[in-house]
């Protein structure tokens, strides 16, 4: 017994050496996404003893066991982890919330705190697009950043999509904000072949081609202090995006691959209810018409061809003659039951069943790490989005792969992305042409069934809406289609060399090469003309556009020591731009040979354009920031450019811009238990904007017809100012930053005044001097607004977070003046310019009205008089304010996104509401068996000539006061018979006021519910993460001033991503959608 008790005492000794004594602990600091953390400081608490983890995040240290190490590092919550018998340690850290020390990107690519920054910078989570089912990244932005306001245009795959920050600030050039990725521009334009309108709705914008999945970091520079080095194109404000592949970002392992797969249904987002008591026809009579006025179902009648009763059915059914659908009854005469008749009856889902369901895969792998001061990325995906309008798609290939390594004080890094898609679709957004897939859909009489019948003859002609009237959306799918293949390949070059720790140079070199090849075919047997040709003998254009952009762009940068409290970082740059594009389009009629559709088979061949661009632009610059104390900062910046596309005396300019900001808080040592921070700013800033290269130089353009053999041309018909000057552009912004109880409650304000000037837009002139149109400096425009942001996380526990975040946007624009002698002008359509008036305000026929606003009737007819051969302002197409909520809710691996949208205001014409109404065809006009009376007063018939000559009406007096109306009308005639003069209708055909809506909308944009498996689980399947998500997009909306039962989307504009707005031209409308996303990581 005694020996036993000998020997546990001597094993109880060797463990108590074994513990004491120190050992080599060995493990790897991580952040919160299991990226490694260099230069971490790993200490022994209570003693001097630490080390510092390498490039790796890994590290070494002698401990024993019951020592705990304390991990310490800049933005790191400092972090306790008690030394045991393991030998191992993997420490997780998490990033220190330290106000103001957020990083931010910045112009050129330049990285500062945000508490340095004198102007309203956003910085976007990608997350907030991924996961959400949404492979347009500016779409999955909506209602989440203030003062930036994104508008899709229709719901067709791939269609524009167009962002706009702080207003429209020029006439005739480009007013979305200037897009850089990895240090390289891009461009929003949407390139349009046709007329805008006719195919708005096939036709995309630049940035839908950029992977959302391959993005690493995006910043939002909205004024023009924030974004002034970016030069010419900065006025609009700047989109800085960083991706995955060119961001140099090694990860958590020395290689990390991750997979996100998802699919989405998606229909169409609402449909009218629609009236089922009456079909095609006028005034109670059964006929063959586009609209629904005719008799009521039900009665059991037999009509003849011309609407009239010729007898009485004993099934109690209508019928009228198979002679209604002659073309139908020719070549399928077995569908009329060999009885030459057809049921008049209703046909519930008529337009419902014209649609899909459409479909979207998404799948992307990436790929990133790295060892010692190497790292590389690489991203692939697929888009595959087939739409609820049949043959209408969507495919997106992307690839991209960087890399970047150091050596010694130099650094070398460089990335690729190609990317090709490929957009099919109809002719949308053309209002109520003959060719148009979409104008008469939503509008088919309620007894006609187009989906249940064939599209086309046996021979293959068409068989169109009301016996070839318009085009059959079935038929003309597959006939009439646009195609847009675009294929864009960008890459980029960065050096950067530390000359010493004060001195650096850092030079980056991109090139952006995008061609676009688009075909629009117009089949044999299509309705209308086109180009004076009729569209029935088969057309096509073929549209060839390639653009490539240059950009060097090489900085010098001293951040030399000015003593104990100040700091300075002083930047003296150059930046080479140049832009060279070339297009060719040419078109194709009378079909030689049926279903080959190229130009060689056709019979005539007629040249549209073949235009050759180049222009470059260089610039100097210097951006010089001085810091004291780490609370006060001012920033001067000045740039100076020299431009090719303006005349030589005027192609050299030179704007300032300066900017400050004030952490009061510290300033002040005002910190307390619920004021973490507080921060005012204020920037000033002036941008200048050059032309187009057309703006500045007469163009000559080829003609299609040669003389004796030689090629000839034509002096185009606009010309130049000669003394043309730069626009620019000049802003003031105040706002300030704030943050309260344990960053519970943060948020930003910033109130902005911005004048745009000299703007640059071509006036016409009279032919007699040679042109027609001359580009001149037209005006100024002005943007007043304000832009808010606020964050309450009112739950915050171990488990359970509650965030609500609130955006706020309002912007007033008007234009200021015109250059003198010209009092308006037209820039699209409904839309104006005109000083006093916001920009793009919808101006068309008006209602004549008294003093006091009533309406004037014609005592005749009952009918609203109109203003003749005068017009008016009917509307403002630019919004009131617009404002997003966005409540997520975290529990465990749980997480709930709700994303509510509202807007105020906005008024659009729409042919869609208009048509919906005048055809009959909605429960807005059902209830029709009675007459109406309109609300006004009597008109006198005869108009008094104005002092500017033209008539006018004022109102009926009798015995010295005026009349109410009192004369009724059909509910027909109220929305349909128009006619012209001084007899008009609420509707279709009517005063063009009556087709103008409030736009005001309330969105439930966004439903995202997610999951992330355990990882205990994960690792033991031997991955890094496993993440699910359900997501809805566009579930509900409410548009509660438009009519009731059109359940019309406000949302859709013909005009795509067009700076004029507020037209709407039967185009397609939303979707809704509900998807799932799976994403694993290796």
């Amino acid at each position: 017994m005694r020996k036993i008790a000998s020997l546990l005492a001597v094993l109880m000794l060797f463990t108590a050496l074994a513990f004491g004594q120190d050992r080599t602990i060995t493990g790897t600091v991580t952040d919160e996404t299991g990226a490694p953390v260099p230069g971490a400081s790993i200490k022994i608490k209570g003693t001097r003893t630490g080390v510092a983890a390498d490039n790796n995040g890994q590290f070494r240290i002698l401990a024993k066991s019951g020592d705990v190490l304390l991990v310490t590092g800049a933005g790191l919550e400092p972090t306790d982890v008690t030394v045991g018998a393991a030998s191992t340690i993997n420490i997780s850290v998490k990033k220190a919330i330290v106000t103001g020390q957020e990083v931010v990107v910045t112009a050129l690519g330049i990285r500062r705190t945000e508490k340095a920054l004198g102007y309203a910078v956003s910085k976007v989570d990608p997350n907030t697009v991924l996961q959400k089912s949404e492979p347009d990244l500016l779409k999955g932005l909506q209602g989440k950043v203030p003062g930036v306001d994104i508008r899709a245009s229709q719901g067709v795959p791939g269609s524009a999509t167009r962002i706009q920050i702080r207003g429209v600030s020029s006439f005739g050039l480009e007013t979305q904000p200037l897009i850089v990725v990895d240090g390289v521009p891009y461009s929003n334009t949407t390139v349009s072949t046709s007329s805008q309108v006719s195919g708005g709705g096939a036709y995309g914008s630049g940035l839908a081609n950029l992977d959302p999945n391959d993005i690493e970091s995006f910043n939002i520079l909205k004024g023009a202090a924030a974004a002034s080095l970016y030069g010419s194109r900065a006025s609009r404000g700047v989109i800085v995006i960083t991706t995955k592949s060119g961001s140099g970002k090694k990860g958590a392992k020395p290689l990390n691959v991750s997979y996100k797969s998802g699919v989405s249904l998606e229909t169409i987002a609402d449909l009218p209810d629609f009236q089922n008591k009456y079909g095609a026809g006028a005034n109670f009579r059964v006929q063959s018409s586009n609209g629904s006025w005719g008799g009521k179902f039900g009665q059991g009648n037999i009509y003849d061809g011309s609407g009239n009763i010729i007898g009485t059915a004993a099934s109690g059914i209508d019928s009228i003659p198979a002679a209604t659908f002659a073309t139908m009854f020719a070549n399928y005469p077995e569908l009329f039951s060999g009885t030459g008749r057809t049921a008049y009856k209703a046909v519930p889902n008529n337009v419902k069943d014209m649609f899909n369901t459409g479909r979207l895969f998404e799948n992307s792998i990436g790929i990133n790490g790295g060892e010692g001061n190497t790292t590389f990325g690489a991203t692939l995906s697929n888009v595959n989005h087939l739409g609820y309008v049949e043959n209408s798609s969507y495919i997106r290939n992307n690839i991209s792969v960087g890399g970047q390594t150091k050596m010694n004080k130099i650094t070398l890094g460089g990335n690729v992305a190609y990317t090709r898609s490929k957009q099919k679709g109809g002719f949308f957004g053309q209002g109520q042409s003959f060719l148009t897939q979409w104008g008469r859909t939503f509008l088919m009489a309620r007894n006609w069934d187009i989906a249940g019948y064939p599209s086309q003859t046996r021979a293959g002609q068409q068989i169109g809406f009301n016996d070839n009237q318009y085009t059959n959306p079935i038929w003309g799918a597959y006939h009439n289609v646009i195609t847009t293949i675009e294929e864009r390949i960008v890459g980029t070059f960065r050096a950067s060399y530390k000359v010493s720790n004060a001195v650096s140079l850092n030079y980056t070199f991109g090139v952006n090469q995008a061609n676009l090849f688009r075909d629009e075919i117009v089949d044999e047997s299509s309705y209308g003309t086109i180009g004076g040709i009729p569209a029935a003998v088969g057309h096509i254009t073929e549209d060839a556009f390639r653009q490539q952009e240059l950009q060097s762009t090489i900085v010098a940068v001293f951040t030399p020591k000015v003593g104990k409290d100040w700091s300075l970082d002083f930047k003296v740059g150059n930046e080479f731009n140049q832009r060279i594009g070339r297009r060719q389009a040419n078109r194709g009629s009378d079909f030689v040979v049926p279903n080959v559709y190229n130009l060689i088979n056709t019979n005539t061949k007629t040249f549209l354009a073949d235009s050759r661009s180049r222009r470059r632009l260089i610039g100097v610059f210097a951006d010089a920031t001085l810091g004291y104390k780490n609370f006060a900062f001012i920033n001067v910046t000045g740039r100076q450019d020299r431009t090719s596309t303006l005349p030589y005396d005027n192609a050299s300019y030179f704007y300032p811009g300066v900017s400050g900001s004030l952490v009061w808080t510290d300033a002040f040592k005002l910190k307390s238990n619920w004021l973490d921070y507080g921060k005012i700013r204020v920037g000033y800033a002036k941008v200048g904007n050059d032309a187009n290269p057309q703006n500045g130089e007469d163009v000559f353009g080829i003609l299609g017809t040669s003389f004796l053999g030689q090629p000839r041309a034509v002096r185009g018909t606009t010309t130049y100012d000669p003394l043309l000057t730069p626009e620019f552009t000049t802003e003031l912004e105040i706002g300030t930053d704030f943050q309260l109880f344990k960053r519970r409650v943060s948020g930003e304000f910033t109130w902005y005044d911005k004048r745009s000037t000299d703007l640059i837009y071509p006036i016409s002139v009279p032919v007699t001097a040679g042109y027609q149109s001359f580009y001149t400096n037209l005006g100024e425009i002005s943007n007043i607004g304000i832009e808010a942001g606020l964050t309450v996380r009112p739950i915050v526990t171990k488990d359970l977070t509650w965030e609500v975040r609130g955006v706020f946007t309002k912007n007033k624009n008007y234009v200021e003046k015109l250059v003198d002698g010209l009092t308006r002008d037209i820039i699209g359509g409904l839309n104006y310019i005109e000083a006093g008036f916001p920009y793009g305000y919808l101006r068309g026929t008006t209602p004549a009205r008294a003093d006091d606003g009533q309406l004037l009737i014609d005592a005749t007819t009952g009918w609203v008089i109109e203003n003749v051969n005068r017009l008016g302002m009917i509307g403002d197409p630019n919004p009131d304010w617009k404002m997003g909520i966005t409540n997520t809710v975290s529990y465990k691996g749980f997480s709930l996104g709700v994303l509510w949208d509202m807007t105020k205001g906005g008024d659009f014409f729409s042919e869609t509401i208009s048509s919906l109404l005048g055809r009959g065809v909605t429960r807005d006009t059902e209830d029709r068996e009675y007459n109406r009376v309109i609300k006004g007063i009597y008109g006198n018939p005869t108009p008094i000539t104005g002092a500017d000559g033209q008539p006018y009406f004022v109102p009926l007096l009798i015995a010295g006061k005026t009349v109410p109306n009192q004369t009724q009308i059909t509910t027909n005639d109220l929305y349909f018979s128009g006619g012209s003069g001084i007899s008009q209708s609420f509707a279709i055909n009517g005063i063009d006021e009556f087709s103008v809506y409030d736009g005001t909308v309330y969105r439930l944009r966004e439903v995202t519910l997610g999951y992330d498996l355990p990882a205990k689980f994960v690792k033991s399947l031997k991955l890094s993460g496993i993440s699910l998500s359900l997501s809805g997009r566009n579930l509900w909306y409410m548009a509660p001033n438009l009519p009731k039962y059109t359940n019309y989307d406000p949302e859709i504009n013909s005009l795509g991503s067009s700076a004029v707005q507020g037209v709407e031209l039967s185009g397609a409308p939303s979707t809704r959608r509900f998807g799932f996303n799976i994403n694993v990581a290796f």
